[in-house]
């Protein structure tokens, strides 16, 4: 461990005092930093990748050491000096936490930016005979049990066999968002190896396949769709599908999602959520019938019950629409332009086409132009 001094602005950095031996910690101290740490990356760990172009020592000396070239106390004594040039003089003064560890049976080096803490604590003793409190003042507290002013990497042997270094990095400090950018560029010399904006697209597209190609059911289909949506939709800034799968999924079906899931590279642990790609999917749902017709209606019409869609038992499916009829006309609507002769509708997946209800999907806002006043129907 290594205390790294706030960077003074248009000033010489002051020289480090580096540790010159490990730290000494019994097996409580050990289990609960394992627990704390295991916590984060578990929660809030997100795939990392080196960038060759931001020309930090850290890829380096990762490598240095799980090829055994360097020791921990080497190899974290050029870390802290590469945390401090990292830094801007808006970074606090901390400590550098580096320690071997193992990741999934590999050796792993991992890293910690941590901030320290003060505190008070209350023992009580007897004086005189009656009884009280002695009070204590910390001021070098660590991981406490609400901190949140740290920032955790892990690069384990496995990832440096690839072409560029892989590893995690975890920033409890950003409320599962992004890991500060110092941190993540200037010090580890990585950036996010998967976009969130595509995985938040994959998993929705992938959460609609798996719906219309597993499912006979209308309802089920119904409920999987609103589902998926619905948490599309929500304020979180995460999108975890192992939690999803928990709190939305049947239990008989979770499995197979989770299955279908990593089938198409979607990751089953929590990431980023930005859906920019599919807002504007999100507010319509469409159900298309086997008879051609169709309905468009309003997220929120489904959820509060004005349409919906009912499984007869026998591969028929009833949808009602309940609402004032604000107007009637025929199927192309007024001042609409006609279609050109050769441009043909976009197809239903033909994986997707089950008797019946043959599709039920999100519809793109800018898709649907026309007043579906005449076209809510019913089969």
């Amino acid at each position: 461990m290594h205390e790294v001094p706030q960077r003074a602005k248009d000033e010489e950095s002051l020289p480090l005092k580096l540790s010159e031996t490990v730290c000494r910690f019994d097996d409580d101290v050990r289990t609960a930093l394992q627990s704390k740490l295991r916590d984060v990356l578990d929660r809030l760990g997100r795939e990392v990748v080196e960038d060759p172009e931001l020309k930090s020592p850290l890829p380096d000396a990762v490598r240095a050491f799980l090829s055994g070239e360097q020791d921990l106390v080497q190899v974290s004594g050029e870390l802290a000096h590469a945390l401090r040039d990292s830094q801007t003089g808006k970074s606090p003064a901390g400590l550098l936490l580096v320690a071997a560890a193992r990741l999934d049976g590999h050796p792993a080096l991992l890293m910690v930016k941590l901030e320290q803490e003060t505190g008070m604590q209350a023992n009580g003793i007897l004086a005189d005979g009656l009884r009280t409190f002695d009070m204590q003042y910390f001021a070098n507290l660590l991981f406490t049990e609400k901190s949140k002013v740290y920032k955790v990497a892990l690069f384990s042997e496995e990832g440096v066999t690839e072409p560029r270094l892989q590893g995690w990095a975890a920033d409890p400090q950003t409320s599962g968002k992004d890991v500060a950018r110092f941190f993540l560029e200037k010090f580890l010399g990585c950036r996010h190896q998967n976009d969130p904006r595509e995985l938040t697209r994959r998993f929705h597209d992938t959460a609609m396949d798996w719906v219309n190609t597993r499912f006979a059911s209308s309802d089920v289909r119904v409920d999987y769709v609103m589902a998926v949506m619905v948490e599309l939709q929500s304020a979180a800034p995460t999108l975890d599908p192992n939690a999803f799968i928990q709190t939305h999924l049947q239990e008989a079906h979770r499995d197979d999602f989770a299955g279908f899931l990593a089938e198409n590279d979607v990751p089953i642990r929590a990431f980023d959520k930005n859906t920019d790609l599919i807002g504007n999917r999100m507010e319509k749902v469409r159900v298309d019938l086997s008879n051609g017709a169709f309905l468009v209606a309003p997220l929120e019409a489904v959820r509060d019950g004005s349409v919906t869609v009912e499984d007869l038992g026998d591969g028929r499916t009833t949808v009602t629409v309940t609402a004032t009829l604000d107007k009637a006309s025929s199927g192309a609507a007024a001042g609409r332009r006609p279609k050109p002769v050769n441009r043909a509708e976009d197809p239903v997946s033909r994986a997707e086409m089950i008797p019946g209800l043959e599709g039920v999907l999100p519809v793109p806002a800018q898709a649907m132009q026309t007043n579906m006043g005449t076209e809510q129907s019913s089969a």
